[in-house]
């Protein structure tokens, strides 16, 4: 048996709310992570259709009220979501990287190419030379490798594609230790400019810009990029791709930086929604006008905002509840509780419940129900009381509190008792006129 007790509370009510803005998070990050992977076209219908069927079987944790276990999945959920982004983004890049080159290659092929015909004077077909100029120009020709190897063939001698194997081996016996080259030799011969390590880094960043940044920006360096290739002065030209393999690479860390913060900031505008007040329909307000010139400094100001409005509003809903809680408990056992004593003991820190079965004797609620623990103990309401009561009235306190506990379990909420005196260890705390009165005696010794 006890008498002053510290004790905890936790209600479904406030669990439930948890729960309830964590699944709000997880739906605003599959949004954000189905948007990345359709963008990059790493994402299929199939695979959204699953990610949003394991969502539904985290919303139905709460009906078990698996509070924890559903605050952990969905946690680890959109670190998954999170972590697959990049992994996705990886893959794209992998691809856009092996495009870059080869469409770099097919550039290197038919420049060199419609060199080496001019050199030797040999007619092209008008389209040909027009199909070839464009690949030269470095723009994406699908059939690239077709119209190369037709060009190259119009490179081999006329009698080297029409005579018999015999006369090509004294035709180049007779070519003075010459060797015809087929198409795929001549290729690797005139990729020499490809083994720069200069130009992989920048193929490799440039292929990250164009999966991770706006197209208006890889249009920049890319024509950056040309202007570069053109300068006949190599140290020169080296210096300056390395100038932009630097700048390149600033702007893909940016724009992650900035992509991962304003998905951040999304997320807690979607926790903070259900939110009535003013304040949070102001602030989502603001974040909805956030984009890719928002600085990454305002993005923050507006997510430390956006948590201290949520851990606020979590505080005072709990709050509430846990006084609900207590007090429609405690008038289920028979105190005397009334509408105003939620709003008094908001306001003033505790406040005191009569049994009316114990006259001159009550029970006081104390402490701010923000943090959950509470001070209870039972009180005398009079100076003049019959002080040899005192134990009995605490016994039978604690025997009500006993019932409290497992009136509560029932609904799904939590009473446990943190540090406990004895019962008659203290004198009781005497409440006059409205007042909290300490006897010296207990002065020091509670709790």
């Amino acid at each position: 048996m006890s008498g002053p007790k510290v004790v905890r509370i936790v209600t479904r009510e406030e669990m439930l709310a948890i729960c309830e803005g964590h699944l709000r998070r997880l739906d605003q990050a599959i949004v954000a992570w189905a948007v990345a992977g359709q963008r990059i076209g790493e994402l299929s219908a199939e695979e959204i259709a699953a990610t949003r069927a394991r969502q539904r079987g985290l919303a139905a944790l709460i009906a078990t009220d698996a509070f924890m276990e559903l605050q952990k999945k969905v946690t680890d959920e959109i670190a998954f979501l999170k972590d697959d982004v990049i992994r996705r983004q990886a893959i794209a890049i992998d691809k856009a990287e092996q495009l870059v080159k080869r469409r770099r290659q097919g550039q290197d092929s038919a420049t060199t190419l419609l060199a080496a015909l001019k050199s030797k004077g040999v007619e092209l077909p008008q389209d040909l030379v027009s199909k070839l100029a464009l690949v030269a120009s470095g723009a994406e020709v699908l059939d690239a490798d077709v119209l190369l190897a037709r060009g190259f063939s119009l490179l081999v001698p006329e009698t080297a594609r029409e005579i018999s194997v015999a006369q090509k081996e004294l035709a180049g016996r007779l070519l003075e230790g010459e060797r015809t080259q087929d198409f795929g030799e001549w290729k690797a011969a005139n990729m020499s400019r490809m083994h720069n390590p200069l130009i992989n880094r920048v193929d490799r960043q440039i292929a990250e810009a164009q999966v991770l940044l706006d197209e208006s920006e890889v249009a920049t360096f890319a024509e950056k990029l040309r202007l570069i290739e053109r300068d006949v002065n190599e140290s020169r030209r080296n210096l300056l791709l390395d100038s932009l393999i630097l700048d390149l690479a600033s702007a893909v860390r940016m724009s992650r930086a900035h992509n991962a913060a304003i998905e951040e900031l999304h997320e807690l505008a979607s926790e903070m929604s259900a939110e009535a007040s003013a304040g949070a329909k102001a602030l989502v307000g603001q974040i909805r006008l956030c984009g890719p010139a928002t600085t990454l400094n305002e993005i923050g100001r507006l997510a430390a905002e956006c948590r201290e409005l949520i851990a606020r509003e979590q505080d005072r809903k709990a709050a509430q509840a846990r006084r609900g809680v207590i007090l429609n408990g405690l008038a289920r056992l028979g105190y005397e509780v009334n509408e105003g004593m939620q709003t008094a003991w908001a306001r003033d820190g505790r406040v005191v419940v009569k049994n009316p079965a114990v006259p001159d004797y009550g029970v006081e609620l104390g402490g701010h129900t923000q943090t959950g623990r509470l001070q209870v103990r039972a009180v005398a309401l009079t100076k003049n009381h019959d002080t040899s009561r005192d134990k009995d009235v605490e016994t039978l306190w604690c025997g009500d509190f006993g019932k409290l506990q497992e009136l509560l379990v029932t609904t799904g909420d939590t009473l446990l008792v943190e540090r406990a005196i004895g019962v008659g260890e203290v004198p009781l705390k005497i409440i006059d006129d409205g007042n909290a009165k300490v006897t010296a005696t207990d002065k020091g010794r509670y709790l």
